[in-house]
Parts: C-alpha cells; structure tokens; sequence
C-alpha cells in the first residue's frame, strides 16, 4: 500500500509539472492562451484523482485475496450432513411426526476437540406432548443436546442413536425435519428487516394477518401500536437524511429492548408452528420484569408441543413432566420436581444454591 500511495502521489504531482511544462511551450509559440490553463488543469487534475483513488484499492488486492481464500475453503468444504435438498430426496418425510424424542447410549465429541467427550453413553426417552429439562453445571452437556437435535451435528457410527418416533433422525429428509423443529435460544437472532418480517422468517409465505396474529400471541403486539411508531418516527427525526434515507424500518430492532427482540423471536416460532420446541437458556439474559414476559409467551408456546427446555433458571421448570440432571456428560437424576427434591441429591443442591 506504501508502494502505491508513492507511486499514486508521484503521477499526481508530476502531471501537474508537465501541464505547466507543456502550458510554457504553448503560450510561447502563440499556439494557446493563459486562460485555458485553468480548464486544462481541472481536467487533468480529475484524472488524476480518479488514479489515486484506483491506486489506493490496489493496495486492498493482497488482503482481498487471503480473504476470498478463506472465503472459499469454508465454501469448499464438503459438509458431513447432507446440505441440498437433492440429497434429501427419497429420505422418510417429517411433516406428521408426533414428538417423541429418544437418545439410545449417546456418546458425542465436537470435532475439533475429539478428545474431550461431552456426552458419555446419554439414554433417555420423551413422550411427545411432554415437557422436559436439562439441568446441570456449565459443560455438563445441556447446549450440545440440543444441537444433536437440530443436526447441527451427526454421531458418528457405532456411538449411539437419536430417535424421533422410532426413527433414526439421520434418516428424515432434513429441510421437513427442521421446519417441525422451533427453537428459542438465549441471544436473540434478528436482521435488518421490520419487526412483520423478522416474524415472517419463521413461514416465508404466511400473510401480514397471520405474522400479526403470531405477535399477539406472544404478546409484542405493543410493537405495531401507534405510540411505538410515533417513538419510532421521533427518533428517526433526531437522524441526518441520509442515514435516515438507507436504515428505513430496521431502525425498528434498535429501538427495541432485551425482552420485546426475544418475544418477536417466539413469534416467529408460534408461525412457525413446529411439532418440537426447543429452548435454550431463552430467558438467561433478561431482567426480572422482562423475565416474566417473556416466560409468560414461552408457556404459551410450549402447549401441547414436545418440549425440551434448557435452564438455569430452575423455578421455571418445577412444573416440567420430566427433569433430567446432567453432570460431566452423563445424566445421574431423572424424575419430576419433588421426586428429585426427595433424593436430596445433584439436583437438591441446585435448587438450594439457586434460592440462596
């Protein structure tokens, strides 16, 4: 970039010179007037801007490249899970699965740390329509059940199984699999669209009256209402044009907060309407008041849907059908609330640590 700010700044400088070399000659031999000086340096000196502008991207090209090589070796990378939806044809359809949910003598590492097993022979069965929790300490496993669900990950042979109604999850047609999947994780995942179209993302092809229909049932309806626009409209004011010009309505997302992001993610998942709800530390971040909201819609969602429910959380699932505790990878305690109450074990701990 040295190299050619130079090389940039020696031709701007230079054609300056030679203007003023060749103006010398012209005017002397009669063949041109002091007044086109002027007009000709304007034009010479645009060029030449144009130039070092051009050089100053060239110096970009080396850092370009090692970009678009990283860039590309992700690109290129073959992916273990079957990525096209060619590859998904002929597998068993998802569309009227019930829910159950079953991990047979899971073991599970991620594939850059191969030698530190997270799940070590993980067994257990949920009915469909029950609710369920992963409690435990940090690294115990709970996060990386999840992603086994949403195959975001595969065993590997000879380490286990994952069941969806009796059927191995490898063996469901992917793209039906994940639209029976929601799932609600900590930070909420929103983009540069109106709060109708981050709703949206949930079923690209449902209606503005069903995006605002899933937004009352999370109750975020408050986000369309007159006073939110009117606070929207006076803040965009207080910006210059231009930055008003191009930000349009995902000035929207900024303008929202912890709570009301996460409730327009659980409407998203109402439109969604998937079959197994997944819940990963959904409230963790929240103040208590936004807590209470946002936990409100969760119980809402979790109706009559196969939940799996991942918590530090622990008076939120007292209620839950089935408690599962997790402890370096393996579950030591199953039960409901006060049956792990009354083995005043990992999970009895929890809960007297967690009210102190």
């Amino acid at each position: 970039m040295g190299l050619f700010l130079a090389l940039s700044n020696f031709c701007y400088f230079a054609s300056n010179a030679a203007v003023y070399a060749a103006s010398r000659e012209f005017i002397s031999n009669d063949s041109m007037d002091t007044e086109d000086i002027g007009p000709t340096m304007n034009i010479v000196n645009i060029s030449m801007q144009m130039l070092v502008i051009n050089f100053g991207d060239l110096g970009n090209i080396k850092k370009a490249k090692i970009a678009f090589k990283s860039i590309y070796s992700t690109l290129e990378t073959p992916s273990l899970i079957p990525p096209f939806r060619r590859d998904n044809e002929g597998k068993v359809s998802a569309m009227n699965i019930k829910g159950k949910i079953e991990f047979r003598n899971v073991h599970f590492a991620y594939p850059t740390r191969t030698e530190n097993e997270i799940l070590k022979g993980v067994s257990f069965i949920i009915m469909p329509g029950q609710n369920a929790a992963f409690v435990g300490e940090s690294g115990s496993g709970k996060s990386t059940i999840i992603q086994l669900m949403n195959r975001f990950y595969d065993i590997e042979d000879g380490k286990g199984e994952i069941f969806i109604d009796d059927v191995n999850i490898k063996n469901y047609n992917l793209y039906e699999l994940r639209k029976k999947i929601g799932m609600v994780s900590q930070e909420p995942s929103l983009f540069k669209a109106s709060p109708l179209e981050n709703i949206r993302y949930g079923k690209l092809t449902a209606s503005d009256e069903d995006c605002l229909e899933a937004a009352r049932q999370a109750n975020i309806m408050k986000l369309f209402s007159k006073e939110k626009m009117d606070e929207i409209n006076a803040e965009e004011q207080k910006k210059s044009y231009w930055k008003r010009k191009f930000s349009n309505e995902a000035n929207k997302r900024d303008l929202m907060s912890g709570g009301e992001k996460q409730r327009l993610c659980i409407a998203r998942t109402f439109l969604k309407n998937p079959t197994i709800l997944l819940l990963d530390e959904a409230i963790s971040s929240l103040d208590k008041n936004s807590e209470f909201e946002v936990q409100k819609s969760l119980d809402k969602l979790s109706l009559n849907r196969t939940c799996i429910n991942i918590s530090h959380r622990l008076n939120v699932i007292e209620n839950y059908d089935k408690i599962f505790v997790l402890d370096k990878g393996k579950i030591i305690e199953e039960g409901n609330h006060q049956e792990l109450m009354n083995l005043k074990g990992l999970y009895y701990n929890l809960q007297r640590y967690a009210n102190l």
